[in-house]
Protein backbone atom coordinates (compact mmCIF):
# COMPACT_ATOMS: atom_id res chain seq x y z
CA UNK A 1 0.00 0.00 0.00
CA UNK A 2 1.62 3.53 -0.34
CA UNK A 3 2.28 6.01 1.97
CA UNK A 4 0.28 8.44 -0.29
CA UNK A 5 -3.28 7.04 0.70
CA UNK A 6 -4.14 10.27 2.24
CA UNK A 7 -3.12 12.24 -1.08
CA UNK A 8 -5.85 13.64 -3.00
CA UNK A 9 -3.53 13.56 -6.20
CA UNK A 10 -2.47 9.91 -7.61
CA UNK A 11 1.44 9.28 -6.74
CA UNK A 12 3.66 7.31 -8.89
CA UNK A 13 4.23 4.06 -7.25
CA UNK A 14 8.14 4.40 -7.58
CA UNK A 15 7.87 7.13 -6.08
CA UNK A 16 5.79 5.87 -3.13
CA UNK A 17 8.04 2.85 -2.92
CA UNK A 18 11.53 4.60 -3.11
CA UNK A 19 10.43 7.07 -0.54
CA UNK A 20 9.33 4.28 1.65
CA UNK A 21 12.64 2.36 1.49
CA UNK A 22 14.15 5.78 1.87
CA UNK A 23 12.52 6.29 5.77
CA UNK A 24 12.68 2.47 6.63
CA UNK A 25 16.54 2.61 5.93
CA UNK A 26 16.74 4.98 8.86
CA UNK A 27 15.70 2.33 11.50
CA UNK A 28 19.41 0.55 10.29
CA UNK A 29 22.60 2.02 11.29
CA UNK A 30 24.72 4.04 8.62
CA UNK A 31 28.40 3.26 7.93
CA UNK A 32 28.89 6.42 10.11
CA UNK A 33 25.97 7.05 12.61
CA UNK A 34 23.66 4.73 14.62
CA UNK A 35 19.95 4.08 13.61
CA UNK A 36 19.44 6.91 16.66
CA UNK A 37 22.01 9.41 15.48
CA UNK A 38 21.15 9.18 12.16
CA UNK A 39 17.35 9.76 13.30
CA UNK A 40 18.48 12.64 15.23
CA UNK A 41 19.99 14.01 11.89
CA UNK A 42 16.71 13.71 10.22
CA UNK A 43 14.57 15.22 12.70
CA UNK A 44 16.45 18.33 13.40
CA UNK A 45 16.48 19.05 9.68
CA UNK A 46 12.84 18.66 9.53
CA UNK A 47 12.48 20.51 12.79
CA UNK A 48 14.32 23.43 11.25
CA UNK A 49 11.86 23.54 8.15
CA UNK A 50 8.94 24.01 10.26
CA UNK A 51 10.91 26.19 12.71
CA UNK A 52 12.05 28.40 9.30
CA UNK A 53 8.24 28.17 7.77
CA UNK A 54 9.02 26.48 4.85
CA UNK A 55 7.34 22.91 6.18
CA UNK A 56 3.96 22.53 7.81
CA UNK A 57 3.96 19.93 10.62
CA UNK A 58 3.00 18.14 14.10
CA UNK A 59 5.05 16.65 17.04
CA UNK A 60 3.63 13.38 15.95
CA UNK A 61 6.47 13.71 12.94
CA UNK A 62 9.54 13.89 15.42
CA UNK A 63 9.77 10.81 17.12
CA UNK A 64 12.09 10.89 20.16
CA UNK A 65 15.75 10.40 20.49
CA UNK A 66 18.16 10.02 23.05
CA UNK A 67 21.04 11.36 21.32
CA UNK A 68 22.25 14.99 21.39
CA UNK A 69 23.88 16.98 18.81
CA UNK A 70 26.48 19.07 19.40
CA UNK A 71 25.41 22.76 18.73
CA UNK A 72 27.90 23.25 15.63
CA UNK A 73 26.31 19.93 13.91
CA UNK A 74 23.01 21.36 14.69
CA UNK A 75 24.07 24.65 13.13
CA UNK A 76 25.37 22.96 10.09
CA UNK A 77 21.87 20.63 9.66
CA UNK A 78 19.76 23.44 9.92
CA UNK A 79 21.58 25.53 7.16
CA UNK A 80 21.75 22.50 4.73
CA UNK A 81 17.70 21.94 5.65
CA UNK A 82 16.96 25.19 5.13
CA UNK A 83 19.59 27.12 3.39
CA UNK A 84 22.36 25.30 1.69
CA UNK A 85 23.54 28.42 -0.67
CA UNK A 86 25.24 29.80 2.74
CA UNK A 87 26.82 26.75 3.96
CA UNK A 88 30.43 27.59 3.67
CA UNK A 89 34.06 25.91 4.08
CA UNK A 90 33.93 28.15 7.66
CA UNK A 91 30.52 26.46 8.69
CA UNK A 92 32.15 22.79 7.81
CA UNK A 93 35.81 23.11 9.72
CA UNK A 94 33.16 24.84 13.04
CA UNK A 95 31.81 21.40 12.62
CA UNK A 96 34.72 19.55 12.47
CA UNK A 97 36.20 21.16 15.24
CA UNK A 98 33.93 19.53 17.84
CA UNK A 99 35.22 16.02 16.39
CA UNK A 100 32.93 15.26 13.57
CA UNK A 101 34.66 13.70 10.97
CA UNK A 102 34.72 14.10 7.24
CA UNK A 103 32.88 10.77 6.54
CA UNK A 104 30.22 11.44 9.31
CA UNK A 105 30.18 14.92 7.65
CA UNK A 106 29.22 13.40 4.55
CA UNK A 107 26.72 10.93 5.61
CA UNK A 108 24.88 14.35 7.28
CA UNK A 109 24.88 15.62 4.22
CA UNK A 110 23.26 12.40 2.75
CA UNK A 111 20.66 12.04 5.32
CA UNK A 112 19.71 15.27 5.00
CA UNK A 113 19.38 15.74 1.40
CA UNK A 114 16.95 12.81 1.33
CA UNK A 115 14.72 13.87 4.02
CA UNK A 116 14.24 16.98 2.91
CA UNK A 117 13.62 16.30 -0.78
CA UNK A 118 10.74 13.71 1.20
CA UNK A 119 9.41 16.88 2.99
CA UNK A 120 9.47 19.21 0.54
CA UNK A 121 7.11 16.43 -1.66
CA UNK A 122 4.84 16.00 0.78
CA UNK A 123 4.40 19.79 1.36
CA UNK A 124 3.61 20.10 -2.57
CA UNK A 125 0.89 17.36 -2.43
CA UNK A 126 -0.66 19.07 0.74
CA UNK A 127 -0.38 16.04 3.00
CA UNK A 128 1.37 15.63 6.49
CA UNK A 129 5.10 14.95 6.92
CA UNK A 130 5.32 11.40 6.47
CA UNK A 131 5.97 9.71 10.15
CA UNK A 132 9.72 9.40 10.62
CA UNK A 133 10.76 5.55 11.96
CA UNK A 134 11.54 4.92 15.81
CA UNK A 135 15.11 4.10 15.83
CA UNK A 136 16.78 0.86 15.39
CA UNK A 137 19.60 -1.28 17.14
CA UNK A 138 23.32 -2.34 15.95
CA UNK A 139 26.53 -0.34 14.78
CA UNK A 140 27.41 1.29 12.04
CA UNK A 141 30.18 -0.24 9.89
CA UNK A 142 32.56 2.38 9.45
CA UNK A 143 34.10 1.16 6.48
CA UNK A 144 36.20 3.97 4.75
CA UNK A 145 36.53 3.63 0.81
CA UNK A 146 40.65 2.44 0.48
CA UNK A 147 40.56 4.41 -2.75
CA UNK A 148 39.11 7.84 -1.92
CA UNK A 149 41.18 11.01 -1.57
CA UNK A 150 41.82 14.83 -1.37
CA UNK A 151 40.59 16.29 -4.66
CA UNK A 152 38.95 20.10 -4.99
CA UNK A 153 36.18 18.96 -2.95
CA UNK A 154 35.83 19.48 0.91
CA UNK A 155 35.86 16.26 1.88
CA UNK A 156 37.83 13.34 -0.06
CA UNK A 157 36.52 11.82 -2.64
CA UNK A 158 36.30 8.48 -5.10
CA UNK A 159 38.09 9.72 -8.00
CA UNK A 160 37.59 8.66 -11.42
CA UNK A 161 39.26 6.06 -13.62
CA UNK A 162 41.28 3.26 -12.64
CA UNK A 163 42.21 5.24 -9.27
CA UNK A 164 38.75 4.18 -8.29
CA UNK A 165 39.34 0.82 -8.10
CA UNK A 166 36.73 -1.30 -8.31
CA UNK A 167 34.35 0.62 -6.12
CA UNK A 168 34.58 3.28 -8.48
CA UNK A 169 33.62 1.35 -11.48
CA UNK A 170 30.61 0.00 -9.36
CA UNK A 171 29.54 3.50 -8.26
CA UNK A 172 29.80 5.29 -11.39
CA UNK A 173 29.64 2.84 -13.91
CA UNK A 174 32.60 3.00 -15.28
CA UNK A 175 31.86 6.94 -16.96
CA UNK A 176 33.66 9.46 -15.36
CA UNK A 177 31.01 11.39 -13.04
CA UNK A 178 31.27 15.35 -11.67
CA UNK A 179 31.65 16.12 -8.34
CA UNK A 180 28.11 17.16 -8.49
CA UNK A 181 27.65 13.22 -8.29
CA UNK A 182 31.06 12.05 -6.52
CA UNK A 183 30.16 14.34 -4.07
CA UNK A 184 29.13 11.94 -1.49
CA UNK A 185 31.23 8.85 -2.44
CA UNK A 186 33.02 8.62 0.87
CA UNK A 187 30.21 6.99 2.07
CA UNK A 188 29.56 4.89 -0.82
CA UNK A 189 25.97 3.68 0.39
CA UNK A 190 24.98 7.15 0.93
CA UNK A 191 25.65 7.70 -2.41
CA UNK A 192 23.94 5.04 -3.78
CA UNK A 193 20.96 6.16 -1.32
CA UNK A 194 20.68 9.77 -3.11
CA UNK A 195 21.00 7.59 -6.61
CA UNK A 196 18.26 5.74 -6.01
CA UNK A 197 16.06 8.57 -5.69
CA UNK A 198 17.92 11.10 -8.31
CA UNK A 199 17.21 8.22 -10.80
CA UNK A 200 13.44 7.85 -9.67
CA UNK A 201 12.92 12.03 -9.72
CA UNK A 202 15.10 12.86 -13.07
CA UNK A 203 16.44 9.89 -15.37
CA UNK A 204 18.94 6.81 -15.25
CA UNK A 205 22.25 8.89 -15.09
CA UNK A 206 23.51 6.23 -17.91
CA UNK A 207 20.66 7.96 -20.05
CA UNK A 208 21.82 11.68 -19.26
CA UNK A 209 23.03 12.63 -23.07
CA UNK A 210 20.11 10.78 -24.79
CA UNK A 211 18.66 13.88 -25.38
CA UNK A 212 15.64 12.05 -26.81
CA UNK A 213 14.79 9.94 -23.70
CA UNK A 214 11.66 10.62 -21.89
CA UNK A 215 11.96 8.76 -18.46
CA UNK A 216 8.30 10.27 -16.98
CA UNK A 217 4.95 10.16 -18.86
CA UNK A 218 4.13 13.83 -18.25
CA UNK A 219 7.10 15.31 -18.96
CA UNK A 220 9.69 15.38 -21.54
CA UNK A 221 13.54 16.05 -21.76
CA UNK A 222 13.01 19.34 -22.51
CA UNK A 223 10.33 20.25 -20.05
CA UNK A 224 12.15 18.16 -17.73
CA UNK A 225 15.22 20.49 -18.08
CA UNK A 226 13.21 23.49 -17.69
CA UNK A 227 11.88 22.42 -14.67
CA UNK A 228 15.56 21.96 -13.11
CA UNK A 229 16.90 24.97 -14.33
CA UNK A 230 14.30 26.74 -13.00
CA UNK A 231 14.34 25.30 -9.51
CA UNK A 232 17.62 25.39 -9.58
CA UNK A 233 18.07 28.74 -10.47
CA UNK A 234 15.34 30.06 -7.43
CA UNK A 235 17.62 28.01 -4.94
CA UNK A 236 20.98 29.62 -5.93
CA UNK A 237 22.71 26.62 -6.83
CA UNK A 238 26.28 26.85 -6.96
CA UNK A 239 25.85 24.12 -10.25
Amino acid sequence: MSIYTDCDYPVADFISEVHERQLENLEQPGTWGTSAQRIAVVAKARQSGIDAGVLEGADDNLPGTEFELSKNVQRMIELLAVSPKDFTETDFEEAKSEGLSDEEYTEIVGLVSRLVSIDVFARALGVKLRPLPEPGSGSPTRQRPETAVQELAFVPTIPNGAAGGELGRELYGGVPKPYIIRSLSLVPDEMRRHLEMEQVYYLPLKRIIDYDYQHHEGLNRVQVEVVAGRISAINECFY
